[in-house]
């Protein structure tokens, strides 16, 4: 639970120009569900016309099975730390940032070459991916939301349009490994390191909020009108970027500090707390 003396949210005199939200540790609780209390406040913002962006590190496959139709086909999608731009009406226009040949390979040999038994994955748009280790059937679905026909062998994904690529699979933080990485491939590639033990590198251009960022050009909406919520590493830039930051109560000490507002953690709904005063401003304001 949150100690309610450290909520700070943000009161707003309009709605804003949109709204960002992160997934894991997020819009989900601990249990990776989507309470009826969070889904209902994202889609009655959606009904009075507020663009809602999906910002997550998953594939969609994932965000597929974790929230549903109706939430994925409504909200505009930010994917793979940026890699994947989807828009949805009112928004338009579609972002894909795939990592050179050259350097993809260069990566991967580096990875491997730091640490063999380092277990990676290969995004591709979305559904199929690549890995260097087996699934069966129920860990594939548990682990990666994808049935047998989505995963392909790494050499294979390597050959085709490789947005993402995850490393990890160790059971202890690499932390290290990702910061002779990030030094190796500084001028090309992003890496971030999730909760220790996983990190995603994609194309240095490809971040969550750059792509929200042109995304919400084609209605001229800036950064500094977004209301963004995150907890962790991986929201770092979006909430950095965005005018209007929360930080889950459950949030990296590393997010608080950028984040001049504050919520309640991902199992009491904060997400829905900060988008309820987001709704009222709205009825209070007809």
């Amino acid at each position: 639970m949150t100690d309610d003396n450290t909520v700070k949210l943000p009161a707003f005199s309009h709605p804003p120009g949109a709204i960002a939200l992160d997934i894991d540790g997020t819009l989900l609780d601990s249990q990776s569900q989507l309470s009826p209390r969070n889904s209902k406040s994202v889609m009655n913002c959606l009904a009075c016309g507020i663009p809602v962006i999906i910002a997550t590190s998953r594939p969609a496959r994932a965000v597929r099975r974790l929230l549903g139709m109706e939430i994925m086909e409504r909200c505009s999608l930010v994917m793979q730390n940026g890699a994947i731009g989807i828009s949805a009406p009112p928004l338009s226009g579609k972002i894909k940032e795939t990592i050179p040949p050259a350097v993809l390979d260069a990566l991967v040999h580096a990875l491997l070459e730091t640490e063999p038994a380092l277990r990676l994955t290969a995004e591709l748009e979305g559904y199929e991916f690549g890995a260097n280790y087996p699934h069966d059937p129920a860990s594939l679905w548990e682990r990666n939301s994808a049935t047998p026909g989505m995963q392909l062998s790494l050499e294979q994904a390597l050959k085709k349009d490789v947005t993402k690529i995850a490393a990890g699979g160790l059971g202890r933080d690499i932390t290290d490994i990702a910061a002779k990485v990030a030094e190796c491939f500084k001028d090309t590639l992003s890496v971030i390191v999730g909760d220790g033990v996983l990190m995603n590198i994609t194309l240095k251009t490809a971040t969550k909020s750059g792509t929200i960022r042109r995304l919400l050009q084609s209605q001229n909406i800036s950064l500094v009108d977004v209301v963004a919520i995150g907890d962790d590493l991986p929201d770092y830039d979006m909430l950095a970027a965005c005018g209007f930051a929360v930080a889950m109560g459950n949030a990296v000490p590393e997010v608080k500090a950028v984040c001049k507002y504050s919520t309640l953690s991902n199992d009491e709904d904060g997400v829905a707390v900060v988008l309820e005063i987001i709704l009222n401003t709205i009825l209070s304001n007809h």
